[in-house]
């Protein structure tokens, strides 16, 4: 007899497990089956007292001072987002904090930052 590998045997009865319910999906019914989950994993944006938003303030101009690497988690979407890099300027004008990472120079709104810390 043949193997298969999706073939898995229970007893007497042959069972192809999920396979079997693979034909039954439209592709409409797949796409709205990944807006679901995306929907699903999606964070609400979270609150910053006037406390962290000042902490956040002093680890940036410390950063920037020192130089040093620093990790920047950033708020989008509904989606959190982690950057790595040098912090060259702070452009308070257009609220932009400007950064290097190891490809190029890269920018950030300030508004979307929820967390800096320094890793070196």
């Amino acid at each position: 007899m043949k193997r298969n590998k999706h073939m898995k045997h229970v007893g007497e009865i042959k069972d192809r497990g999920i396979i079997k319910w693979q034909g039954m999906f439209l592709t409409e019914h797949v796409e709205l089956i990944k807006a679901w989950r995306e929907k699903e994993d999606k964070v609400a944006q979270p609150d910053l007292t006037e406390m962290d938003l000042q902490l956040i303030q002093e680890e940036m101009e410390l950063a920037m001072k020192r130089r040093c690497t620093v990790c920047i988690q950033t708020w989008k979407e509904g989606v959190f987002h982690f950057h790595e890099g040098v912090i060259i300027d702070i452009d308070f004008r257009n609220q932009v904090l400007i950064y290097t990472d190891l490809v190029k120079r890269r920018s950030i709104s300030v508004r979307e930052i929820v967390s800096i810390s320094a890793i070196d």
